[in-house]
């Protein structure tokens, strides 16, 4: 994609290979906001994220945010979002995790690099037990399944595992399908033990009815 005069922003987050996903979306929505009121360069910028970072389910959430009616108020919106989701989900996942490590005391284990899942570890008291429970971030989460780095699916049959995310990462099938790459494996929501999203703690079929609910939105 070509980058001349994209914002710095933009091109900073479609080549971000080490933040999570929800640190890029932030970093690529101030991008797009410098940028909302100009229609070309608003487009141009919205195909370099998809082009750079196609394991990403925010970044589709933020195309489709790009290319409404008012992009500056869907963006501005969805910025705002973020990081009170992402507070949300870190509240929720760790109150369910200290549950769980109360009835059976262990160790959490993780894989790859998520903001959210670092920051409930954060809350968490380290431990050298054996681990008894998972906690991993996800790229996105569709209707029957999630995308994660590859290790999750590892990680999910050998200790019951919570999935923390926010609203962003949900997306419906069709675009679940599209999503991926190297370094990314796709597993079955039923295997893992529940879902945050936010603030709420979902079965993995509530999880997989949000995101089907998104089946009628356009990319």
């Amino acid at each position: 994609m070509e980058g001349r005069g994209l914002p710095a922003a933009v091109l900073a987050a479609a080549s971000d290979r080490r933040g999570g996903a929800l640190e890029v979306a932030a970093t690529a929505l101030d991008g797009l906001l410098e940028v909302a009121d100009e229609p070309p360069l608003l487009e141009r910028s919205v195909a370099a994220l998809l082009a750079g970072q196609p394991a990403m389910a925010p970044i589709w959430h933020l195309a489709q945010a790009a290319r409404v009616p008012d992009p500056r108020s869907a963006l501005a919106a969805l910025r705002r979002r973020l990081a009170a989701d992402a507070d949300a989900a870190v509240a929720a996942a760790t109150t369910w995790l200290q549950a769980r490590l109360a009835a059976t005391p262990g160790a959490v284990a993780t894989v790859s690099h998520s903001s959210l899942a670092d920051r409930v570890l954060a809350h968490i008291a380290l431990t050298s037990a054996d681990p008894v429970v998972g906690l991993v971030g996800a790229d996105a989460i569709g209707p029957g399944a999630l995308l994660n780095a590859v290790g999750t699916r590892e990680l999910v049959g050998r200790v019951p595992t919570l999935v923390v995310a926010t609203a962003v990462k949900l997306v419906p099938a069709e675009v679940l399908g599209r999503l991926g790459g190297e370094g990314f494996e796709v597993v079955p929501l039923e295997a893992v033990a529940a879902v945050v999203v936010g603030a709420e703690v979902l079965s993995p079929a509530d999880a997989g009815r949000r995101a089907q609910e998104l089946s009628r939105a356009r990319p």
